[in-house]
Order: C-alpha cells, then structure tokens, then sequence
C-alpha cells in the first residue's frame, strides 16, 4: 500500500478506479456531511453536474454504507472536456467545520492510501484529492484544500450552482449548524452596509453589532455571483460610511489592511486588523472581479473591507484558500461601486494625497465596522 502525504500524487492502475473513504466520525457522514465529485477541466472550470453524496451519474456509482462510504468511477466515461476529477467532503449547508469529522482515511484501488487529521480545521468544505489526466496517463493526486464558505460557496466561484443542503431537507442536530452565522460588514450610508452575499443567504433575521450598539437590518439586493449584499440597518442612529478611493484601484504589490470580526466568540467581541499585500489583480481562472491578497483572515472576515493607506476601501473579503500559503480573494472596489451605483447608494470617495499609519487608520475606521449576526428564526 502506498501512502500519500499532501500534495504528492502516483499513476492509478486503470481508467476504472475504485475508492472508499471513512472519517472518524462513524454517523457524519449523511447526517452532518457529505461527498461530492466534480468532472473539471484543467483550469478547475466545471464540465458537467457534480455527483453529490448518494446521487449518482452516468460515469460513477456510489456503493458501501455510512460508515465506510464507496465510489466506483469510470474515468474514461467523464463529461467531455473533463481531464481530473475533485474529491470533496463538506458539511450540509456550511453547517459547521469539518473538524467534527475528526479523520478521513481515503484507499483508492487497494493500493494507495491517504489519511487527513482534521480535528483542529475551521474549513465547511475540503478538496481532498483529485484524479487528473497527463499524458493518457490516470494519476491520484493528495490535496487538502479548504473552503471556509462550504460547498455552495465554492462552487459559485468557479460559476456552478450548487445546492449543498441535505437531500431530505434535514435540519442539521449541530449547534454550530447552518442556522446561524456570522461574519463582518462595514457602512456605506448613513444607513446602508456592505457584506457578503454568502454570510446572510437563507437567513431570515440579521443583526448588525459593535460597541456602538446592535441593530436589525433587512436584506435589500443580493449579488450572488460576486457574493455582495446590501442591507438596510432599521432604527439606528446614522451610520459612519467608508470612503472608496476614485479611479483605478489599486497597484500591485501595494500594502492593504483588513479590518473585522474573525472567529466571533472566540478572538474577542472588537475589530482586529492585518496587515499584508495585493498578491495578485486576478481570481482563480483569471476572473477580473477579484484581487489577491495576503493578509492573514479567517471564518468571520467574510464581508471585510481592506483598505489602503489613504483610508479608502479597495476591496471587499470573501474567501480564502488556507493551504496555499495566504492565498485571499476580495472583490475589487471597481465592482463594489458599479454595485452601489446600481442600488441608489452614493459612495463617499476619497481623494488622493492623504495617507494613514495602520494605528491610525484602524482608529478612524473602526466606527464604520460592524459584525453581522444571521440566523433562521
């Protein structure tokens, strides 16, 4: 049996592959968590409907039971334009960490091995490995991808629709479930303020907070796509907008901050501020909404503004991939005001030439900052 650390990969013995995966948690799997398989192309773009836990398609079929869940995959049979295959394990809904999971123990044709500790990760979903094509040539690679955000949430990334919820509509037992969530969110109007799409979708009551206060709000338009929201605070005294910097953006290689409520309940009730680089002015796949960043985020940054050193928004967080060394996604400023713009929300902007220590900025921001509470009644 040959065994697989992260990241290493070996040749499969046929275009027919047969795996079993088994997680430490012998009653997650169907009832907390689940796991899904993606036909994609080289570039990750999808190239046909996913197979999720128990649904079967035509180049797969799902065997074994709870305890021990099987696949048998036809590799030759794949969607057209398909050379790999994503093996994800996720939490229904983004109920909650895949931590409860404890291990994952992954034997692909009774020959190779892969084993995940997942006791300390905060991720609602994990690329566990893939199965990909070089030269004719079927290969297994070992991954450990994380998405916070859960399946759903990746999914909508690479432009597929998918639906993460329990096949029978059962509610999750977890505390942590996918009945509330949190996240952070930041003013753009005396009575407006900016999230993500993904921290507030499917809740029916939200609630703004900070030492100012807490608030109800109402969900006004949401841009699932490039996971926005704008939501209206009800019955607050004004609200402190963030200014957004006019014209290009930003440079690359400038120095952001982000500012927000990570690991709510955990890290402490204030905002906490990071500091890093613009890595990139692209997403994944080239996708021109997004920037790339470095500074340091985590569950509950989602919706975060970063700012640059003249105090101006210049992008909005919404996800991460926490096994590619700060590799952070934010929507650009350029979008989030063409947004604005189309929801009747005037943008305060910034003119250039005044800069901020990070000390400073963070004090003049930090009344702009909110934490998003959401949650199904």
């Amino acid at each position: 049996m040959m065994v697989l650390a992260p990241g290493a990969n070996t040749a499969v013995s046929s275009a027919r592959s047969e795996w079993t995966l088994e997680c430490g948690n012998s009653s997650a799997f169907g009832e907390y968590a689940a796991v899904a398989i993606l036909p994609v192309d080289d570039k990750r773009r999808p190239t046909g409907e996913p197979a999720l836990f128990q649904t079967s398609r035509a180049w797969m079929e799902w065997s074994g039971a709870q305890e021990k869940v099987g696949c048998t995959l036809n590799l030759a049979d794949l969607p057209e334009g398909s050379d790999r295959v994503l093996l994800i394990v996720y939490t229904f809904s983004a109920a909650g960490p895949v931590s409860d999971l404890r291990t994952l123990r992954l034997q692909v044709d009774g020959q190779i091995e892969y084993s995940l500790d997942l006791r300390e990760n905060g991720e609602s979903a994990i690329i566990i490995g893939e199965f990909y094509c070089r030269l004719q040539q079927w290969k297994f690679r070992a991954l450990a991808e994380g998405s916070a955000y859960g399946l759903s949430a990746l999914g909508r990334r690479i432009g597929l629709d998918i639906n993460d919820a329990h096949p029978k509509g059962r509610s999750n037992p977890s505390d942590s479930g996918r009945s509330g969530a949190t996240g952070t969110g930041f003013a753009v109007s005396p009575t407006h303020v900016l999230t993500c799409a993904h921290v507030i979708e499917d809740m029916s009551e939200i609630h703004i907070s900070s030492f100012d206060g807490r608030y109800r709000a109402e969900s006004v338009v949401v841009d699932r796509r490039n996971d926005i929201a704008l939501l209206r605070v009800l019955e607050s005294p004004p609200l402190k907008p963030v200014s957004f910097k006019e014209g290009f953006g930003c440079d690359l290689g400038e120095t952001i901050v982000a500012l927000g409520f990570p690991l709510a309940g955990f890290a402490g009730g204030g905002v906490h501020v990071t500091q890093g680089g613009v890595s990139a002015l692209f997403g994944l796949h080239n996708d021109a909404s997004l920037l790339q960043f470095t500074a340091p985020i985590q569950p509950g940054s989602s919706g975060s503004p970063l700012f640059d050193c003249s105090g101006a928004v210049v992008g909005l967080v919404t996800s991460t991939m926490p096994d590619a060394q700060n590799m952070n996604f934010a929507v650009k400023s350029s979008l989030l005001l063409s947004f604005l713009d189309a929801c009747r929300v005037e943008a305060c902007k910034t003119p250039i030439g005044k800069t901020f220590t990070t000390a400073q900025l963070a004090r003049e921001a930090q009344s702009s900052m909110w934490r998003i509470d959401a949650r199904n009644a």
